[in-house]
């Protein structure tokens, strides 16, 4: 198999603490991936790392055979990387199909000028993505949705959504932060479903950071284990959670 995502001794400091410490990964193209450890091991950190919202302090990052190490977080998401938060972060005021027009306008193809003048171009554009908006809505049956306000959705179909926006950017590998945060076991259930449709149907890379172990052990095909931002454990998603070191940093002596 092809490698999407290669990480090298990557490593951040802030002051005198060592966040994330020789921090090395491999995830094959399609793969679907976990990254799990207790609070606070350093895994959003990996992530901000990843998509540029910190520099790293050592190490190198390569996406797709293209080094990305230290490219700012607009340069990074036009190389192929697009993450959602553990936070929902959507646009609460604008509709449902415009949160995921937001998405789309990564990779608009008209100048300001024509947007300013409404030029045939612009509404030509503005049509393909409408179109684009409201297929990506189809995939998660949100399309009945689309002049919803955003705000207005249940709290599993704000995450649907939150994921549709993130794709709509065109993305080769996607971050999901605690995807399953705040959701009860049917709503999980679901997102489980959803994650797999994702990765099949868009022949997507997923790399996920989730507490949720039934989610994890259900989907994950295999894991990385961060315990105080140090690797303590990779490999197959069910070796990986039997580990008698990763037992012991989730549940202590």
């Amino acid at each position: 198999m092809a490698t999407m995502l290669k990480v090298d001794s990557l490593g951040i400091s802030f002051g005198g603490l060592k966040a994330v410490d020789n921090f090395n990964v491999e995830i094959e193209k399609n793969e679907l991936y976990g990254l799990i450890g207790p609070n606070g091991a350093g895994k959003t950190t990996v992530f901000n790392l990843l998509t540029g919202v910190y520099k790293p302090t050592n190490g190198q990052i390569s996406l797709d055979g293209d080094i990305i190490t230290g490219l700012d977080c607009e340069a990074i998401s036009k190389k192929g990387i697009a993450r959602t938060f553990q936070n929902i972060r959507l646009f609460s005021q604008l509709s449902v199909l415009d949160n995921v027009k937001v998405g789309l306008h990564n990779n608009h193809g008209y100048s300001t000028l024509d947007g300013i003048f409404r030029t045939p171009k612009f509404r030509k554009v503005e049509k393909e993505m409408d179109e684009r908006a409201m297929e990506l809505l189809g995939v998660f049956e949100l399309e009945d949705y689309c002049t919803y306000k955003a705000s207005n959705l249940p709290y599993g179909q704000q995450r649907k959504l939150e994921i549709a926006r993130a794709l709509a950017t065109g993305p080769k590998l996607l971050l999901l932060d605690e995807p399953a945060a705040g959701m009860n076991p049917n709503e999980t259930e679901e997102l489980m479903n959803t994650i797999r449709l994702v990765r099949d149907k868009f022949d997507m890379t997923i790399l996920l950071i989730e507490h949720d172990m039934k989610l994890v052990s259900g989907i994950c095909d295999r894991l990385t284990v961060l315990n105080f931002g140090q690797v303590l454990k990779q490999g197959n998603t069910q070796d990986v959670l039997h580990d008698p070191e990763v037992v012991k940093a989730y549940l202590g002596d």
